[in-house]
């Protein structure tokens, strides 16, 4: 349906940063204690954050159930550029054992079920790219996919 929808498919004016992230980042100089971090996956150029108070804004590394309608209850948002690759950044970011989990889509998730959880998507993924039934996305942007075979 969102695929479809043409108001999610606008086109938008280019602008150019102030600031490019290479790689992790401080955001101690601009008066924030915290880190970007880069976490692709989702899309190659996604970036999460980690405060020092523990508290991780992970954007669309996971999401509530249907689209944040059922809250505390993790899933995948709408699409992964690459699964395999977006749930290798989501364990790499709960390695640093983060407080509180803030996504993109709903409320907060705890970090132990979203753990949970990573462990069943990662079962369910490697099954799908064994059959070659892995989707990801072929061009960034687009909503075309296509089956992939190995760990991608």
């Amino acid at each position: 349906m969102v695929k479809r929808s043409r108001a999610v498919h606008v086109t938008v004016e280019r602008v150019e940063p102030d600031v490019l992230v290479r790689g992790e980042t401080s955001l101690s100089d601009y008066g924030v204690e915290a880190r970007i971090m880069p976490t692709p996956g989702h899309t190659a150029g996604s970036v999460s954050v980690l405060t020092d108070a523990g508290d991780l804004v992970a954007g669309d590394l996971v999401a509530n159930s249907f689209m944040g309608l059922i809250t505390g209850r993790p899933a995948n948002p709408p699409f992964h550029d690459d699964p395999l690759r977006n749930l290798a950044s989501l364990r790499e970011m709960l390695a640093l054992n983060p407080t509180s989990l803030h996504v993109g889509h709903g409320t907060a998730l705890d970090p132990d079920r979203v753990r949970q959880w990573a462990d069943k998507e990662e079962h369910r993924l490697r099954k799908l790219a064994a059959k070659g039934r892995l989707p990801r996305r072929t061009e960034p942007g687009s909503s075309r996919t296509e089956p992939t075979t190995g760990a991608g």
